[in-house]
């Protein structure tokens, strides 16, 4: 269970409640996202005390992680799966955006440079519901290509705007992907789905799961893994 709480000196705060959890934990990861995370059934007072603990640490985290992960701007040339960003200037004061077959339409007045917080968070909107049309139309396609390659079998396939992950697999055998996948080349996508794919008979990450994997692709695996990893799944 999730849910976004304000702490007066952090800010915007994630708070993780889960079974696997074993204590308590506060991590900040880029481009400045806090998340603490509760075992179930530890009071909620306890979790908060913890974090006003550890304010001063997460202040100066996030600052390193500010300098080291400054906020991309979403400017052209920007492109996704299958669509182009393009700017064009409101008719009237409002701005609106919209999607068509190949582009990423945003119309900005004349007053809202896209440089400035407001123009990127209607930006962002865009490019956002634009990635998320793109992965529920591409990724449970790839995703049954891919299993029926190799013999996999799997539930649910579902897509989130995960930042801290490219995908999951339940213990059920769901799987859920980031939308953001949509940013990558098609061979980072397919590897990250045959991991997933994998998870459903390993749960784990023991040397028998990714021994799978590599046979799988055939002695790629560290090569994809490398390559994944210049990646990040906050990248919009």
């Amino acid at each position: 269970m999730q849910q976004v709480i304000r702490h007066p000196r952090i800010g915007e705060v994630t708070l993780s409640r889960t079974r696997r959890a074993r204590r308590l934990s506060v991590s900040v990861r880029p481009p400045g996202r806090v998340r603490l995370t509760l075992p179930a059934r530890m009071p909620l007072r306890e979790g908060l005390a913890f974090l006003d603990e550890k304010a001063d640490w997460v202040i100066e985290t996030l600052r390193r992680v500010a300098e080291r992960h400054p906020v991309r701007l979403l400017l052209p040339p920007y492109r996704t799966w299958s669509h182009e960003l393009e700017l064009v200037e409101a008719l009237g004061e409002r701005p609106s955006a919209w999607i068509t077959a190949d582009r990423i339409r945003v119309a900005l007045p004349a007053g809202m440079a896209p440089e400035t917080e407001e123009g990127q968070q209607v930006i962002r909107a865009a490019v956002e519901r634009t990635l998320r049309c793109e992965a529920k139309e591409v990724l449970p396609v790839m995703t049954a290509e891919i299993a029926r390659r190799f013999g996999f079998r799997y539930g649910r396939v579902t897509v989130r705007a995960a930042r801290g992950r490219w995908g999951s697999c339940s213990s059920h055998d769901d799987l859920s992907f980031s939308i953001f996948l949509m940013r990558l080349p098609r061979h980072l996508i397919e590897y990250v789905i045959l991991h997933e794919l994998c998870h459903t008979r390993f749960k784990d990450h023991s040397p028998r799961f990714h021994a799978l994997l590599d046979r799988l692709l055939e002695g790629r695996e560290k090569a994809l893994r490398a390559e994944l990893r210049s990646h990040a799944p906050e990248v919009i």
